[in-house]
Parts: structure tokens; sequence; C-alpha cells
């Protein structure tokens, strides 16, 4: 039996047993994923649908535009560099809750210094503790003192960890057991376009459109209800979808995705995504004896590779080539570094000229997506270099790359969802045990764009260090992914780098 006839079986049974309960007849929304959402705050829950949710309940003072990924005025209308450490905010008026009560500086004031307090055990805390207090200016301006410059704030500022309930959320809370706050207890109340209606930990959430939203860059949603649900089987949640019972889905494994195309009523949208791959090369020869300190075998691993082809017929329709440590629309970032693009017969004469006519043997560790790292392999062999694959859980590789035993690795990185350069270079190429790069020069170049908030100044400091390490060749950037949804063919929806759906920029099509 086909994975479709499965399929449609099971989508036979579903209709006979379970009504149509999602779609654009009552302007409801359904999506599922096989993840549980504990409580109703990314603070103490971090899968991604709990903080694509909060996108929706609540606003940040910042809006990163999906589409352009340009800042946008949202809670705050405007901000100004008072000094290297000082960020000032004049907030938006005639913001209400979804209570009624009016938006204020004393509702950011109050949120930002309970989540910067230990007690509060946020998880994640480096998401918020990039500040040092928060001061009231006045009722509609802040000051956000910093212990140190940091030029990505607004990029943090725009995240959903950096949402603002109301002031008296924070207080009269329930204690638990030990006498301490229960924070994960705290009412659900936002400003954004969507509140909270009702929750069922580890089960399902429901949000209700507020009809008091104000005008912004999130603009007026179109759909009235949003429910997510827990499935955790896969094969349930495509039959769910293919007869109406949810309108939303995704992480779906490469064999369900040509099938899922094919059936009346679903459309499959593959959309981008922020993470990278890359290969990891021994520039200093911590493991000895390998051919990958040469800088010339490097270049001819580089040149070995035919990116395009992979990314295109292996890993997605929304892959693309990248060319430096970074994902092309993150701030700092520019593919304006050295290329190494793909010529087999340039690669066989480096490798002649480094002394290796007869070609190389590496090792060439990997833990993600096999058939990504076994068609590297197959490029690799035809220029002479008999990459031999180590596939090993994350943990196990990266032990090996602390330890400096290993030729080369396959990596990837995701950024966190963060549009900033500062997310993947600054944490991945200063020098850490597992930095397969350790160039001091490079550390030097990232430590200063980091702490730069002049933007031309650092651009270009970012700039000469992705230019560092394109010419070192310790990285070669491979791809970015591809991420596929499948969903209600009336849907519009609009997938998003970062991996959060924002459902309130989706409409039911007429």
């Amino acid at each position: 039996m086909t994975l479709r006839h499965t399929l449609l079986s099971g989508a036979a049974a579903l209709a006979m047993a379970l009504p149509a309960q999602a779609g654009p007849d009552d302007n409801t929304l359904v999506w599922s994923t096989d993840r549980e959402i504990s409580v109703p705050f990314v603070w103490w829950d971090t899968v991604t649908e709990m903080g694509a949710m909060m996108y929706h309940i609540y606003d940040t003072l910042v809006y990163r535009n999906p589409e352009t990924m340009a800042y946008e005025p949202l809670l705050a209308t405007s901000w100004e560099w008072i000094d290297d450490t000082t960020l000032e905010l004049k907030l938006r008026q005639g913001v209400t809750y979804h209570d009624g009560n009016s938006f204020t500086a004393d509702d950011v004031v109050k949120s930002y210094s309970m989540l910067l307090d230990p007690a509060t055990a946020v998880v994640n805390d480096r998401f918020v503790k990039w500040m040092n207090e928060v001061e009231k200016v006045d009722d509609y301006t802040v000051r956000l003192n910093l212990a140190e410059p940091f030029p990505a704030a607004l990029e943090f500022l725009s995240g959903t960890r950096m949402a603002v309930p109301p002031a008296e959320a924070w207080e009269g809370l329930p204690t638990k057991a030990d006498g301490t706050p229960d924070f994960a207890q705290m009412p659900s109340i936002g400003t954004g376009p969507y509140k909270l209606d009702h929750f069922s930990p580890g089960e399902t959430l429901t949000l209700t459109r507020y009809e008091g939203y104000f005008d912004g860059p999130k603009g007026q949603p179109a759909i009235e209800t949003i429910t997510f649900r827990t499935i955790p089987d896969q094969e349930t949640r495509v039959a769910e979808l293919m007869v109406g019972g949810i309108d939303w889905i995704t992480d779906l494994p490469s064999d369900m995705v040509e099938q899922l195309g094919a059936v009346p009523g679903v459309a499959v949208t593959a959309g981008p995504d922020m993470r990278i791959a890359y290969i990891a090369l021994d520039r200093t020869g911590r493991n000895e004896g390998t051919p990958v300190a040469d800088v010339k075998v490097r270049q001819a691993i580089a040149h070995a590779i035919d990116r395009e082809t992979i990314a295109k017929e292996i890993v997605g329709p929304a892959a693309q080539v990248v060319n430096a440590a970074c994902y092309p629309t993150q701030v700092g970032c520019t593919d304006d570094v050295p290329h190494y693009d793909y010529d087999p017969e340039k690669a066989k004469a480096l490798l002649a000229e480094a002394g290796y006519p007869d070609g190389i043997t590496v090792e060439m560790g990997a833990y993600r997506e096999r058939p990504h790292s076994e068609a590297v392999m197959g490029y690799l062999r035809e220029s002479g270099i008999n990459a031999q694959l180590t596939y090993l859980q994350w943990s196990g590789l990266r032990e090996r790359l602390t330890a400096g035993d290993i030729d080369m690795a396959v990596r990837t990185w995701a950024s966190s969802g963060l549009n900033d350069v500062s997310a993947i270079a600054s944490v991945l190429l200063k020098m850490a045990p597992d930095d397969l790069c350790q160039s001091p020069e490079i550390k030097a170049k990232l430590d200063a764009a980091d702490t730069t908030v002049d933007a031309d100044a650092r651009a270009a400091l970012y700039k000469e260090a992705l230019t560092m390490v394109a010419e070192e060749v310790c990285w070669i950037p491979l791809f970015s992914y591809s991420k596929v949804y499948a969903h209600n063919e009336a849907l519009n929806f609009f997938p998003t780098a970062d991996g959060f759906p924002l459902f309130y920029l989706a409409e039911w099509k007429e």
C-alpha cells in the first residue's frame, strides 16, 4: 500500500468520525504540531509554538517586518541611542490591553524589571540580560540602561521574549510550595491582535481576535479564531488536514510532501529557513597530520561541492546557496566576500599544488540530515577527496570538535531566529573550544563589531571578519534550509524565515 493510500484511508476513517471543525466557513484557523505547550508564556516554555502565540497575544516595543526585515515602530514610536549604553524609546499612546487598561511606561519598566530579576527564573535569560536596568523618564518614555554597548538591541526588542504584560499582571500571584510566586500562573493579558480565550496544558490553546487592536504595522487580523492543537502522531495530523479538521501543519518528511501536493483541497508551501549548513574545517591542524590544515586543500574542498544542486534538489525549493558565515538577511551579513564556485577541475589542481596529486582521505563528521552530507561526500569523491562519514548525535560530534580530533564536520545553525550576524558568527567564531577556526584576528573583529553602536562602522567590521573567514576557508558555507508547510488551499499564508508562523497576517481567500 502506498503512502497516499495509507493517508487517504486514514482520512476516510476520520471523515466518518470527525466533523469538519476548521476553515473559512466560520473564519477559524486550526494548526497543529506534535509539541506540547505547558504554560502560555515563552519565558517558561520555549517551544516555537508558544513563541508564535506570544506574537499574537502580545506586542513588543519594536516590530521586525517579516517581509523586509526592517525595524518598525510598534509599542514604541521612535528610539534613539543617547550614548553607547543608553537607548531611549518613545511609547505609543492610546494603546489598551485586552482588559481595557492603558499601556504606559509603567508596564514596560515593571515587566522588563521582572524579566531581569533572577527570582523570575526566565528560561534562556540571555534574551533579556543584555539590559542592565529599565528607567521611566515620563509616562510615555523609557530608557534602557545597558552594562555595555549592545548594538543588536533592536533585534532583541522585536523578539517575542520582550513582550510587555501589564504591570498589574506580575502582582498578587499564587505561590508555589516553597512560598515563591508562581509566575506561570500570571494572567495572559497583552495588547496584541489576539487575546487568549482558552488554554488546556499539553492539548489546546485558543485565541480570539481583539477588536480593540490599534492600527500599527501588524495590521488588523482577518481571521477571527486561532486554535493550536497538540497531535503527537504525524499521520493523524496529515489525515485531519485532508478532511478539514485542521488547516495548517509543518515539519513534513520529504516523502509526504509530494503526496500531499496532489491531494485536493491541500496546498504545499515552501518557505525560507534561517538555519544554514556549513562545513567547519580544522584550520590550525589540531588533528595532527590533517591535510585540511593547508589552505589550498580547504579551497579545493570548497570548489568541489555543487552547493546549488544540493540546495535545490535535496534540501528544498526555498533553500539558497550561502557564501558568508551568516544568513543573508541578518544585520551585518554581506555576500561581498570571496566565493568558491563549483569547479571540480580547479579543486583537483589545488590538491596537486598542495602536494596531493592522488587525492586525500579525511574524516567528516555530521549529525543532521544524512542525505545532505552524503551528497557532499559524493561531490568530494569526484575531485579526489575521500571523505569518510562519521555520523553522530550532536553531543558526540561536539565532543570530537572540542577535542580537535576530526578533520571537518557538517554543522548547522539557526541563530535562534535572530536576524543579526552576532547570533551566528559571534557565537561560533570567537575561539570557543569547538570553533575549528581558532583565529584571534577574526575574534578581535567580531568583538569590536559586537560593541559598536554606529551601524556603518559595525557593518564594516563584520565584513572584515566574514572576509577573513572566507579567505581562510575555515568555514565553507553551504546553503540555507527550506521549510515546508501543508495547509488548507483556501488559506493565504506568509512563511517566515525564523520559523514563527504569524497567523495575524493570514486570511481566507474569497
